[in-house]
C-alpha cells in the first residue's frame, strides 16, 4: 500500500528524518520497505520534504507516524502529479467507490493546505477546494472549529472525522519566478491530494518542553533530541535502559514515556542529590550540600509527567563500571561529557592518596581527575560490549569538527555501527548521533579503540 510521508523542515539535521523512519520500521519488523524521495535526483532527503513509501497496511503506518518526531504526518494519496491539474486527474481515476467510505453522511471532514518552499494563498486554497468538491463525493459536513492548519490547538480540541490534505512541493529556482494563483512563488514540482492516516508524534515536544521541566541542568537534552534517541534505541515497554551520564535524566524521561524500565548513573553526586530550597540562589549554585536541604531531584521530572521512576540513580564511574554481571541492559543511551558544557571526570587523584580514617570511610566520596574524550568513548564502548544484551543498542551524542573522518569514531569488535546522523550546530561544530548494536559477546581482552584527539 502506497503512502506519502511529509517531513518537517529540519534545517541542519536532514539526515535524521530517513534514519528515524528506518529505526521505527525495524521496530515493526520491516527492513526492506521500498521508499523514495519525490524530487528527482534527491537520494538523501537534503532537497525534499516528501517521501513515497510502500507499507503493509494503515495500522503499521499509523504506529510509525505516531512515534516519529521528524514527520508532519503520513497520508494515503488519492492522486498525485507534477502539476495541480495532473494531480486532480489522478484523483478522478482513484474511483468513487474507493472514496465513499470516507465521505458518508453523518461524518465531518476538512481540507487542509500545505506548500513546502512556497505559499498557498486564499485564492489558491479556494480553487483547490472547489476542484476537490467537483470530484470527491462529500456528503458529510465541514468542520473547521478548534483547529489550526489541521492540528489540535489544545488538549480538548476536536478534529474532523476525516482530514484531507492538498500538498505542493515548490522548488525555488535561482532567477526563476512564476505567478501561481496570484502570488509570486517558485515553480511547483509536485502536487498530491491525500487522506490523512496519522499526524506525526510531535505533540510530545510541547508536552515535554524543557521550559516546563521542574529539574534542569546545563546539559539537559531538548525534548526533540531526547525522543530521537529513544526511537533510535528502540525504546519500548518492558526494556531496561541505562544512562551512565544521566545528569537531570532528560534522556531517561523519553525512554520512560515509551514504557521502558530506566536506570541512571552519574559521577557528580550534586546532580543526583538535587537542588536546595533556597529560591534566591541562582539555579547553578543551588546544588544541595546535604539530603536535608534537597527540594527537587531528577525524580521530580518523572513525577511531573506521571512516569514510572527509575529503578535507581546511582553515583558511578564510567571508567570503573559498577555492575557485577553482564548482559543487563537492552539499551544504553547517553550524552557523554565532552568539555563543551561540562568537563568529563573519572575517579582518581593527581597526587599520592592518603589513607582514609575509619570514621570517615562510610560517607567518603573518592576524588576525581580529568577524563579525556577518547578515554570516555573507549570506556563507553567497553561497557556497552559487556553490559548490553546481544542485539542491544548503544546510542550516544558525539561532537565533531569539519575535519571529522569516519575512521575517528570509536570502534569495538563486538559492536557494529548502524546509524551516524549529523546535526549542524555552528560553522565550526557539528554533533552526531551515533547508534551501535552489540552483535556478540565480547571476547576476553577485546578493547575499544578511538582515534579522536583531545
Amino acid at each position: 500500500m502506497l503512502f506519502l510521508i511529509c517531513f518537517v523542515n529540519a534545517i541542519g539535521r536532514y539526515s535524521f528524518r530517513q534514519t528515524e523512519l528506518k529505526a521505527l520500521l525495524e521496530m515493526e519488523g520491516i527492513t526492506d520497505a521500498p521508499m523514495r524521495w519525490t524530487r528527482e535526483g534527491d537520494t538523501d532527503g537534503l532537497d525534499s520534504a516528501f517521501m513515497e513509501i510502500e507499507l503493509p497496511n494503515e495500522d503499521v503506518a499509523r504506529r510509525v507516524a505516531q512515534r516519529s518526531v521528524c514527520m508532519k504526518g503520513i497520508f494515503h494519496p488519492w492522486g498525485s502529479g507534477k502539476t495541480q491539474d495532473e494531480c486532480f486527474e489522478r484523483v478522478k481515476e482513484f474511483g468513487v467507490e474507493n472514496m465513499e467510505p470516507y465521505c458518508r453522511e453523518g461524518t465531518s471532514f476538512r481540507i487542509n493546505m500545505f506548500s513546502y518552499g512556497g505559499k498557498i494563498d486564499s485564492a489558491a486554497s479556494k480553487a483547490v477546494i472547489e476542484r476537490a468538491f467537483d470530484i470527491v463525493p462529500f456528503k458529510g459536513h465541514v468542520q473547521l472549529d478548534k483547529t489550526k492548519k489541521g492540528v489540535k490547538i489544545n488538549a480538548s480540541a476536536s478534529r474532523a472525522d476525516h482530514q484531507f490534505w492538498y500538498f505542493e512541493d515548490t522548488r525555488c529556482v535561482p532567477g526563476e519566478k512564476v505567478l501561481h494563483f496570484g502570488s509570486m512563488t517558485g515553480a511547483v514540482k509536485g502536487a498530491w491530494f491525500c487522506r490523512e492516516v496519522s499526524l506525526g508524534g510531535r505533540d510530545v515536544l510541547t508536552a515535554y518542553d524543557l521550559k516546563q521541566r521542574e529539574y534542569l541542568c546545563s546539559t539537559s537534552m531538548t525534548a526533540e533530541n531526547s525522543f530521537l534517541v529513544a526511537n533510535f534505541a528502540h525504546a519500548s515497554p518492558g526494556k531496561l535502559v541505562f544512562d551512565p551520564f544521566c545528569g537531570s535524566a532528560s534522556l531517561l524521561v523519553s525512554a520512560a514515556k515509551f514504557g521502558c524500565h530506566t536506570m541512571g548513573g552519574d559521577i557528580d553526586l550534586r546532580v543526583i542529590r538535587g537542588k536546595e530550597k533556597d529560591k534566591d540562589m541562582p539555579s547553578h549554585c543551588r546544588f544541595a550540600r546535604t539530603v536535608d536541604t534537597v527540594d527537587i531531584t531528577p525524580l521530580n521530572n518523572f513525577r511531573q509527567y506521571g512516569l514510572p521512576e527509575p529503578l535507581d540513580i546511582v553515583r558511578c564511574d564510567n571508567a570503573r563500571p559498577t555492575f557485577r554481571f553482564g548482559s543487563l541492559f537492552d539499551a544504553i543511551i547517553c550524552d557523554p561529557p565532552y568539555g563543551v558544557r561540562a568537563g568529563a571526570r573519572k575517579t582518581g587523584c593527581n597526587k599520592e592518596a592518603k589513607p582514609i580514617p575509619e570514621d570517615l570511610r562510610e560517607g567518603h566520596i573518592p576524588g576525581t581527575i580529568a577524563y579525556g574524550i577518547s578515554d570516555v568513548l573507549s570506556d563507553l564502548l567497553d561497557m556497552a560490549s559487556k553490559y548490553l544484551v546481544v542485539g542491544g543498542r548503544l546510542v550516544f551524542w558525539l561532537p565533531t569538527t569539519p575535519d571529522y573522518k569516519v575512521d575517528d569514531l570509536p570502534q569495538h569488535p563486538a559492536m557494529v555501527m548502524l546509524y551516524n546522523c549529523e546535526e549542524v550546530v555552528t560553522a565550526k561544530w557539528q554533533r552526531r548521533l551515533i547508534t551501535m548494536k552489540k552483535i556478540r559477546d565480547a571476547m576476553p581482552g577485546e578493547r575499544a579503540v578511538c582515534a579522536i584527539k583531545e
